[in-house]
């Protein structure tokens, strides 16, 4: 069984800007009983890159949890600033550091 969370329905709105509405969105997962969670960005034209950021930040958590999370309805803007965000975030978990005597390196 799954569960469809409508984003334009849930904040009254076709804007997702804010950390905060991604942690309430979340707040709703977590306490969710399905294991499978659609998001659907149905007649959302704009999200920031700061919400797709803590977005993709819950999601990773939420999966440590059992829950399969699936994002539907992206329009092509939405889409490549999501892909955008995930990348980055892949790349920066990629990055190491270790302090060899006084000096940094870092390995990319």
């Amino acid at each position: 069984m799954s569960n469809k969370i409508i984003l334009s329905e849930k904040f009254k709105s076709s804007s997702l800007i804010t950390r905060q509405a991604a942690r309430e969105l979340f707040d709703v997962i977590f306490e969710s009983d399905t294991n499978k969670i659609i998001l659907d960005f149905n007649k959302i034209e704009f999200a920031s890159r700061s919400f797709f950021d803590e977005l993709n930040s819950k999601m990773n958590k939420i999966k440590l949890l059992g829950k399969n999370i699936e994002i539907v309805n992206l329009n092509e803007n939405l889409d490549k600033l999501y892909k955008i965000v995930v990348d980055v975030s892949k790349s920066k978990s990629s990055i190491s550091y270790s302090s060899v005597s006084k000096a940094s390196v870092i390995t990319i």
